[in-house]
């Protein structure tokens, strides 16, 4: 496996008239970067030019009592514990440019002739 990834990736370039470039970056790992890190939660603070993205991992089993507590109608704890995975610190572009990207990776796909049809032919029971 190699260790370099090629992304692709818009980038603005300044000039008198702004345009985009879509240009290929080949990113090489850093000493620490070839292990994947997990993180189920996430937070983002905003900073004078920059944006903060906290990524943290939840307790499989604090989640699981939190929604068992919910259900019985206790109450909640106000917090809870998290572990920080990794804080990242993104240039307000950069952050935009992220925000595009995971929203077209996350949008919903048209469905297909076949899968319209399978919805058309589905029972559905109405309580």
């Amino acid at each position: 496996m190699s260790d370099e990834k090629e992304i692709q990736s818009e980038t603005k370039v300044e000039s008198t008239q702004p345009h985009s470039v879509q240009v290929g970056v080949r990113m090489q790992q850093g000493e620490h970067t070839g292990q994947p890190i997990y993180a189920n939660f996430t937070a983002v603070q905003g900073g004078q030019g920059v944006v903060f993205v906290d990524f943290g991992f939840l307790e499989p089993q604090a989640l699981n009592s939190l929604a068992q507590m919910t259900q019985a109608g206790k109450q909640v704890p106000e917090t809870i514990a998290a572990r920080m995975s990794s804080r990242m610190a993104i240039s307000v572009d950069a952050a935009a440019n992220l925000s595009r990207q995971l929203n077209q990776l996350l949008q919903p796909k048209p469905a297909t002739a076949p899968d319209v049809e399978a919805a058309k032919t589905e029972d559905v029971t109405l309580q």
